[in-house]
């Protein structure tokens, strides 16, 4: 289900999974509860008390009974989003069971939780956040249950960005930023989630203590720093105040636990804030990433053209193949200094549906009213490490831009809807299975064209006529039955049966026009509707109405001269009903000419046809 468009005065979008009520915390944040989301349920954690952010203490789980994907779908602007949750178990269901569980953004799994959770993430909770591109007019994160664990999340917050933060020029709109460390080297961390400090990005940037266990020295200042809250990337004065030392020369050391395989974006952030360097040359030192020099003789107060100047710089790690991540900062001359470290997963988008069966495959779920327990929800076929939606099956394009939808089978499902007319749309489509529902209303006229080669909609309710559609040269096998069809059956979809095919229309009482089926009147083999129909025979019955009423009141009128009786001669009577006699052996010729090619070519209708 979508959420609606709705920003606080900051222009966020911050949502209190699981509460109740909209409020504004000690820290001026603006929260919407998310109780009109009609996945999951609602909780609350076992000691709220502990918890000091209102936002922290209520979560949505996601029972397996729901389905194995569950999803936000929040309206927003195209553009580039910085978003974050928070995840947070503390025994909110009693069982001392925390979930495994993958969660995704635009159809990429970007965070994998696993039991047991660390003691600490656990009972406190922790924040997780990236920055992606949305290019379909809504944000989609979406939860996926591993074995029969119930995803679990307690905030959800989103921000519109600069879309050029980050060097994205270089990664490109395909990469998706995932923070696996954004320090700040003082005493205290600060920013959105921590203090009411302002960060334009929404950043909050966390103390440094659990990363480096390096001797430490902190540098602060009350000078405005220059440089600093520039776009694209904004980076806070703040973050300059306060920098990571030593009391003499030796080495600052960081470890980052990353994932294998990736590669990883480093942005560094200087300022010379030691009153007592005052030129270039005094503080110079090595800047190492994994043991490999990447930075020699850093000099901030060149870099930075003087004091209190901010001096930014990134690094991309490729393929990084251990589990670890390091960062050293070695003296050459006076000891080092740092301001401020993030570490970037830079991962490439999946592939996803492409975009007009995604349309199709949403506008299905919603006129079959697809219940929740299927789990149709995000994208149908991606994340690719998942399954795709319930009875859908998908494979890559020709082209490899995209994933395609081949098959589509949600047979005894007790849906209850009708197809959608965007059915059509699935054009890789091979083979379609919607039977033993309780679908009503038409089929769709362009059903059966472009890949199809397999179409059962029996056991349903579905009225009107067979689309011409469902006759295409390449469909094999077309079942009908057990509906309430009715009109004249189009001679291709016979036709199937004859060369090879497999059709039933058997219990559809209105079908009329084939062998085994009766004969349709005559104004049905132009296909007219229902409506036309009823109107042709009350027109027809007004007209012979009036004839004999005309006729009637002119014989009584006329009764006593023969002479001027309106009965026809003899001959023109006789000549009217040999003509009448000719034309109906006409046309039964013409029937038996039309149909005779298929009954001499293969009679044996029943052998491909069901009976009727």
């Amino acid at each position: 289900m979508g959420l609606p468009c709705v920003y606080s005065t900051d222009n966020y979008i911050r949502i209190d999974c699981g509460g109740s009520v909209d409020f504004t915390n000690n820290i001026n944040e603006t929260w919407m509860s998310d109780k009109y989301f009609t996945g999951g349920a609602p909780a609350t954690v076992l000691d709220p008390g502990q918890f000091v952010q209102q936002q922290e203490r209520t979560v949505r789980f996601f029972p397996i009974a729901m389905g194995k994907k569950n999803c936000y779908v929040v309206n927003v602007p195209n553009g580039r989003y910085f978003i974050r949750m928070f995840f947070v178990y503390d025994d909110y269901d009693r069982q001392q069971h925390s979930p495994s569980f993958d969660v995704s953004v635009e159809g990429t799994v970007v965070f994998s939780w696993r039991n047991p959770w660390q003691d600490y993430f656990a009972q406190n909770g922790a924040y997780s956040d990236l920055f992606a591109f949305i290019h379909d007019g809504a944000a989609t994160v979406c939860f996926y249950s591993i074995a029969t664990d119930s995803p679990v999340i307690g905030a959800l917050e989103l921000l519109e960005v600069d879309e050029l933060s980050y060097d994205s020029q270089s990664t490109g709109e395909s990469v998706i930023l995932v923070n696996y460390g954004r320090l700040m080297t003082g005493y205290e961390s600060f920013g959105p989630g921590f203090t009411n400090d302002t960060d334009e990005l929404g950043r909050g940037w966390e103390q440094d203590d659990f990363y480096s266990f390096s001797p430490k020295s902190v540098l602060t200042t009350t000078q405005n720093i220059l440089n600093t809250t520039l776009p694209p990337n904004y980076f806070p004065e703040k973050l300059y105040q306060a920098c990571r030392s030593l009391a003499e020369g030796g080495s600052i050391n960081y470890v980052f636990e990353v994932d294998s395989n990736l590669d990883y974006a480093i942005w560094l952030h200087f300022a010379e804030i030691d009153p007592s360097v005052k030129a270039q040359g005094q503080r110079v030192f090595d800047v190492r990433i994994n043991n490999q020099v990447v930075l020699p003789s850093l000099d901030i107060y060149k870099l930075a053209g003087g004091p209190f100047s901010a001096y930014d710089w990134h690094f991309t790690v490729v393929n990084l193949t251990g589990s670890s991540l390091t960062i050293d900062f070695e003296a050459k001359i006076g000891p080092p200094l740092i301001c401020g470290l993030e570490v970037y997963a830079l991962l490439t988008a999946d592939l996803t549906t492409k975009v007009t069966e995604a349309m199709a495959m949403q506008a299905l779920r919603m006129s079959l009213n697809v219940p929740e327990r299927m789990g149709w929800n995000g994208d149908p076929c991606a994340p690719t490490r998942w399954d795709p939606w319930e009875g859908v099956t998908c494979n890559l394009a020709v082209d490899k831009s995209g994933l395609i939808i081949t098959n589509l089978n949600i047979s005894g499902q007790g849906l209850q809807g009708f197809i959608s007319d965007q059915i059509t749309l699935l054009t890789h489509l091979t083979t379609l299975n919607l039977s033993n529902n309780m679908l009503g209303g038409s089929i769709p006229a362009g059903l059966g064209l472009n890949s199809l080669t397999s179409v059962d909609l029996s056991g349903n309710l579905l009225t009107g006529n067979i689309p011409a559609s469902l006759g295409s040269q390449q469909l094999r096998q077309l079942l009908l039955s057990n509906n309430q069809l009715s009109g004249q059956v189009p001679i291709p979809i016979y036709s199937m049966g004859v060369h090879g095919g497999f059709i039933n229309l058997s219990s559809n009482a209105g079908l009329c026009g084939v062998p085994s089926l009766p004969k349709c009147p005559p104004f049905w083999r132009g296909g007219l509707s229902t409506g036309s129909k009823i109107g042709i025979v009350i027109g027809t019955s007004t007209a012979v109405l009036a004839v004999v009423i005309l006729v009637y009141f002119y014989l009584k009128r006329h009764s006593v001269e023969d002479d001027y009786n309106f009965n026809l001669p003899n001959q023109l009577a006789a000549r009217t009903k040999w003509y009448q006699n000719h034309r109906m052996s006409v046309h039964e010729a013409e029937d038996e000419h039309i149909l005779q090619p298929h009954l001499s070519t293969k009679f044996g209708f029943s052998s491909n046809i069901a009976p009727l």
